[in-house]
């Protein structure tokens, strides 16, 4: 400040009046920006430290939290174990819950070890082919009209068969069929009528279009709204939502008498194969159940997937006779049953999940082997009963190897199989049990269908009657009847 008080008395020296008062205005207003900048920088410093001293704090923070994640890391690397993901080929996982990857690899690769074999018939294998039909329904003549020569129409000439072929086709159009009930008068004057009740709509749809409306939705599993489509399109003929579901009903009612019989004939079976699947009704979990055997097919809902849901449909002990084929799942073994079976094509695939789980490892290629030499010996001898002792002296063996070494899903299928060596063999010893339990998965496989087209069940009654629709079919179609046929017999 002093300088510029000194500044102002030599310009008030040399200047005028007038100038000096003009200049002192000037350094006047240059006093005051300079104040203000001097306040300026002091806010700034005072920024800068208060900043400096957060930064100071954060790093503190960041280096607490730098520790703590290594010492996080530290621990769990004690726990994480990088393994290969679980799918439909090495698990029980199935494909609609696959990664994109995996199912790509499936759609791609089998299961099946080589043979070695050309793909194709094999040497001896049966063909078929198409016959010609000994009584066409129409015949077409495809002859010359004119002679290539010298033009003479040739429609009064008889032609010579060169050759023949027949192409087999479908007429899809609707018949209308009109039913008129008469009544005839007698000579000695008695009025004679056919029976007759009176419909509130006298047009209606024959048992072939409620047959095929049934068929569409239970066997090939088409929504309602595709199936309104197929018939507005294909058959010209419309139909509402409402007359699918009483179509469907109806015939429900019918099968449902008819799975009685199938459920007291599958009690009396020597061997049989079950099975459980989750699925969603109205948006609430069920479990849809299924016991069948080479002839006979019955599916059920149930609220859960315990043995009592067994004992509930079928009675206490009603398969105390039977040996049954099923998975690992605990509530099969809690039943009183003549024996079990448990499926080799699950072990299978769960040992295909150890083989890449570890792959310096030879103890599940080892097992694999094993079980495949056995469905190998039954497939080549299938009428003959095996002693199984030492079938079961090669399997104790690899049961008792230490597998400390090894990761925890080796030792847990291990205990597992521990518990159940008795039911591993059970198929080599009785020739009519199977060594999978593939027709169980297949008979209910059709409800994932069901879900993955339809979305699942928006009622109840339309589950059970989907169910014993299902049942029907699928034991017509193991004793070679046309479900089409049978379908149409409900309807």
């Amino acid at each position: 400040m002093l300088i510029f008080l000194l500044i102002s008395k030599i310009f008030c020296t040399f200047v005028s009046v007038n100038q000096q008062v003009d200049i002192e205005k000037y350094l006047e207003e240059f006093r005051s920006e300079i104040g203000n900048l001097n306040k300026t920088v002091k806010d700034l410093l005072d920024d800068n430290a208060r900043l400096n001293r957060r930064v100071e704090a954060l790093n503190v923070d960041n280096n607490a939290l730098k520790k703590e994640n290594a010492d996080l890391r530290e621990r769990l690397s004690k726990y994480e174990d990088p393994q290969p993901p679980k799918n439909s080929g090495n698990s029980s996982v199935p494909p609609s819950k696959e990664r994109m990857g995996d199912e790509i690899k499936r759609r791609t690769s089998s299961l099946r070890v080589k043979s070695g074999k050309k793909p194709g018939g094999q040497p001896g294998h049966e063909g078929n082919t198409r016959m010609i039909s000994p009584q066409p329904d129409e015949t077409q003549d495809m002859q010359p009209n004119y002679c290539r020569e010298c033009g003479r129409e040739l429609s009064d000439i008889d032609g010579v068969e060169e050759y023949r072929e027949e192409c087999v086709g479908v007429r899809i159009t609707p018949v209308v069929k009109r039913l008129r009930f008469l009544n005839k008068t007698c000579t000695c004057g008695c009025c004679n009528r056919v029976e007759y009740t009176r419909r509130k709509n006298p047009v209606y749809l024959s048992s072939e279009i409620r047959a095929l409306v049934v068929y569409l939705n239970i066997v090939m599993c088409m929504p309602y709204n595709r199936i309104k489509s197929f018939l507005h399109d294909v058959m010209r003929t419309d139909i509402s939502e409402g007359s699918i579901r009483n179509f469907i009903e109806d015939a429900g009612d019918k099968a449902d008498a008819i799975c009685g019989r199938i459920a007291s004939e599958l009690v009396k079976s020597p061997v049989a194969g079950a099975d459980e699947s989750g699925f969603y009704v109205n948006g609430k979990l069920n479990w849809a159940w299924i016991l069948q055997n080479p002839k006979l097919t019955l599916t059920w809902i149930a609220k859960g997937r315990g043995a009592k849901e067994m004992d509930d449909r079928f009675g206490k002990d009603a398969l105390e006779n039977t040996v049954l084929t099923t998975d690992r799942h605990s509530a099969y073994f809690s039943m009183k049953v003549k024996g079990h079976q448990i499926c080799i094509a699950h072990l299978l695939r769960n040992l295909n999940y150890l083989n890449e789980l570890d792959k310096n490892q030879n103890w599940s290629s080892r097992l694999q082997e094993l079980l495949r030499k056995a469905v190998h010996w039954r497939n080549t001898n299938p009428e003959t009963a095996a002693d199984t002792s030492t079938w079961m002296e090669s399997l104790d063996k690899l049961l008792n190897e230490n597998l400390d070494k090894f990761k925890k899903p080796f030792r847990q299928l291990r205990n597992s199989l521990r518990k159940l060596k008795d039911h591993v063999f059970h198929f080599l010893k009785d020739p009519r049990v199977p060594s999978h339990n593939n027709a169980s998965e297949g008979g209910i496989r059709i409800l994932k269908v069901k879900q993955k087209r339809s979305g699942g069940f928006r009622s109840q009654t339309g589950a059970e009657d989907f169910m014993a629709i299902h049942s029907v079919a699928d034991t017509a179609k193991k004793n070679d009847f046309s479900r089409w046929d049978t379908i149409l017999a409900l309807v």
